[in-house]
């Protein structure tokens, strides 16, 4: 999933350009908007049964009708929702304000003191040529469904997936957190590739995260669809091995999740 984050203050244009480029990136893939509500709160709907009962401890309540879903959360975290999105196969996640956050990013206006930033008052087709650079964001569960639409499921016999994640404990000793800032993009399409070469293998999705990442998160999501079980396992097994010679060889270990 692509984050395709737009930033700016309040009068740029922001609303305007993003209805304009959800209608384009719509025609690609299934597209979805998170918006950050800033200082403002979201007013309930007051003695509706979907605030009762989220004011009487619900962590999530939701009203179902014939055409949507509404749901609340007591989680305002970004990450939940893109976490949410990537689960619900969203192909790209738009995400509006949230100027903190480290995304690479569209800036409207004459914002100062961005980060990241790609391009600045764009066009919609600036943005759509722009899209490879935007950052990826994964669940392990939205790489499987990106993986199963992409394939011929026919022959599928099996689907294997793998979660690394930073080793707290190795021993007597500690790690409190794990760096990955190097440009390793093309070996990890490499081992991707050479997993897909493996006779059986009918797809291969493998998403490895970047940047400080802390002791019990994740670092990378590997899925893949085989005819057979053995095939995936053999598969996997020498990706992993790979990835920890060639990738991890400083010292970096995985536990697989």
């Amino acid at each position: 999933m692509k984050i395709i984050h737009v930033a700016g203050f309040s009068g740029t244009g922001k609303t305007t350009f993003i209805r304009e480029l959800l209608a384009e990136l719509h025609k690609i893939g299934p597209t979805a908007v998170a918006k950050h509500m800033g200082h403002h709160l979201w007013d309930l709907e007051e003695n509706k049964d979907t605030t009762v009962l989220f004011r009487s401890g619900a962590c999530i309540s939701a009203g179902i009708d014939d055409e949507k879903s509404v749901f609340i959360t007591d989680d305002p975290s970004l990450e939940t929702i893109l976490e949410i999105f990537s689960n619900r196969g969203i192909q790209y996640a738009i995400v509006e304000g949230f100027k903190s956050k480290p995304y690479a990013k569209i800036c409207m206006g004459d914002a100062t003191g961005l980060e990241n930033v790609l391009c600045t008052n764009p066009t919609l087709s600036d943005v759509l040529a722009l899209t490879p650079k935007f950052d990826d964001f994964y669940t392990i569960e939205g790489l499987v469904r990106e993986l199963k639409a992409s394939c011929d499921m026919s022959e599928a016999g099996a689907i294997l997936t793998f979660n690394g994640i930073v080793r707290e404990r190795t021993g007597e000793k500690i790690t409190e957190y794990l760096e990955f800032f190097e440009d390793f993009d093309h070996l990890i399409e490499d081992i991707r590739k050479e997993m897909e070469s493996v006779d059986g293998i009918l797809g291969v999705r493998f998403h490895h995260r970047k940047g400080r990442l802390y002791a019990g998160e994740d670092i990378t999501y590997i899925a893949l669809i085989a005819r057979q079980r053995r095939e995936a396992f053999f598969a996997l097994s020498r990706a992993i091995d790979r990835m920890k010679k060639e990738l991890h060889d400083w010292g970096k270990e995985l536990a697989g999740a």
